[in-house]
């Protein structure tokens, strides 16, 4: 059965990418979003089995505090996928106990081997 993953992405190319990448895995694109809020309800209002976060996102809260807030009522597991993956973000990133980071621009076979570790093969 095919994970369903939600992506945080603000970047539209990127994000679309992101999900052909992961179509393309066999795993479903549950939702594609641009900010916290939204991955916030899709999380409350879907069932989600793994989400990519982008830590550089729109509006009011980064990537980081919407792990935080998520894992306030949930335990589906984060992979941070971000660009701006350096020591002290990926201190601030730990108090949200991450499934792993994955630097941007990044190789496809290692997105992948980052899924099937944490939601397993599709």
């Amino acid at each position: 059965m095919a994970s369903r993953i939600l992506i945080v992405e603000d970047e539209v190319i990127v994000a679309m990418y992101i999900e052909t990448i992961v179509s393309k895995f066999g795993h479903e694109v549950a939702a594609s979003v641009s900010n916290g809020k939204d991955a916030i309800d899709a999380v409350r209002n879907d069932d989600i089995d793994l989400i990519l976060m982008d830590i550089n996102i729109e509006g009011d809260i980064d990537g980081i505090e919407t792990a935080r807030r998520v894992k306030e009522f949930s335990d589906v597991p984060v992979l941070y996928v971000s660009a701006y993956i350096d020591e002290d973000m990926m201190r601030k990133a730990a108090d949200t106990e991450p499934a792993g980071y994955l630097a941007k621009p990044f190789k496809n076979e290692d997105l992948k081997a980052k899924i099937d570790a944490i939601v397993g093969d599709a």
